[in-house]
């Protein structure tokens, strides 16, 4: 597991330390840093070579993450040219260094200072980084384009595989228990969830844990035989056998549920070990299923999988509260993280509450969640 990351000169982060654990919340306002930190490891797991233990280059454009060339990649504060990227584990710190010389340069040559241990964390585990510009309702949607990308279960950057990996796991992988779907949740009658979450497959289970966002919604994905494509299509069930929706198409049911898809699907799916880094995975989601996301990534991460989540959202965040006090995910594996960007030298910096085992918060920084308390002053004044 990875315990912190240390940026200089990295984009928006002169000097930034982030403190990590098996589950990392990454707050702030836009442009304080928090996708940063997010694209560091990503810049990491597309650089490092698989058969060598050494970091020779950065590659700044990649299946993970384009950040550009050399002169987006380099704070525009920095004192000198020299990157840095360490990251620590345990007892275990390494750090990569790599100058930016030339605009439009976008392979940056690096050495390795200290152990490798931390970067094989990041190399070898199994991984899955979804950006905030994730799938979106279309008629079709592409197979994984690689055997290495079906191997090792990747759902795309932009979670552009999800359909394909559900098509072909879907009704083969089995989601552990601590991961289940609830059998009753508020606001969808038992005998809906039953009908919908017949067994503990990853297909089934999908379906369940979209009830919090389109109660009744059930997804099938399928691959279309003699072509490379994927249908995805999604129906409505009662509680009466006989009622059901016909299937429809994505763009016809909304486009948070095809929009959330990945994350959900990651989430459930992605087996012990895994480094999961997900931006803004409450987008375009109803508040009740935002709040049940919380909850889902706090059973997730006290599965084994340690979870990067970058969010706006005080749902996402009160649904990991709330797991915390009823004992889903104990306090001490969470870590809060503020990023603040100080306006008079445009450096981030991070604040660190802490989640207290009762969910409560051990302090309450200015503009951390704090809008709804604001404008509730506001009305009541």
């Amino acid at each position: 597991m990875l315990d912190r990351i240390t940026l200089v000169n990295f984009k928006s982060a002169q000097n930034l330390e982030v403190p990590l654990s098996s589950l990392t919340v990454l707050s702030g306002f836009n442009g304080s840093g928090k996708s940063t930190a997010l694209q560091s490891i990503a810049l990491l797991r597309q650089s490092l070579d698989p058969h060598t233990d050494r970091c020779e280059t950065l590659k700044l454009r990649g299946p993970l993450v384009q950040i550009g060339g050399a002169e987006d990649l380099l704070c525009e504060n920095a004192s000198n040219n020299l990157i840095s990227i360490a990251i620590r584990c345990g007892a275990n710190e390494g750090r990569v260094e790599a100058t930016a010389f030339e605009p439009g340069q976008y392979v940056l040559g690096a050495q390795l200072h200290g152990d490798f241990e931390p970067f094989k964390a990041v190399r070898d585990c199994p991984f899955q980084y979804l950006q905030a510009d994730r799938l979106t309702p279309r008629t079709h949607y592409e197979r994984s384009d690689s055997f290495d990308t079906q191997r090792m279960g990747l759902l795309g950057a932009q979670g552009q595989f999800t359909p394909d990996y559900l098509a072909n796991q879907g009704d083969r992988l089995e989601v552990s228990e601590r991961r289940r779907c609830p059998i009753s949740m508020s606001g969808v009658r038992s005998e809906l969830i039953g009908r919908i979450v017949g067994t503990p497959r990853l297909s089934d289970q999908v379906s369940g844990w979209m009830q919090e966002l389109s109660p009744g919604v059930r997804i099938s994905a399928s691959r279309l035989s003699a072509t490379d494509l994927v249908s995805l299509k999604f129906q409505y069930m009662s509680t009466e056998i006989g009622h059901d929706s016909k299937f429809r198409r994505p763009a016809n049911v909304g486009f948070g549920l095809t929009y959330s898809l990945p994350v959900v699907t990651a989430l459930l799916a992605s087996p012990p070990g895994t480094l999961l880094l997900l931006e803004n995975p409450e987008a375009h989601l109803h508040p009740r299923g935002q709040a049940a996301l919380g909850t889902l990534i706090a059973r997730v991460a006290s599965d084994g999988v340690q979870v990067l989540v970058e969010t706006h959202s005080d749902h996402v965040l009160n649904g990991i509260r709330l797991a915390v006090k009823n004992g889903i995910v104990d306090s001490q594996a969470c870590q809060l993280c503020n990023f603040v960007r100080d306006t008079e030298t445009a450096a981030s910096y991070i604040e660190a509450p802490s989640i207290l085992p009762n969910g409560e918060l051990s302090t309450w920084p200015v503009g951390f969640f704090d809008e709804w308390e604001k404008s509730l002053q506001a009305l009541l004044t």
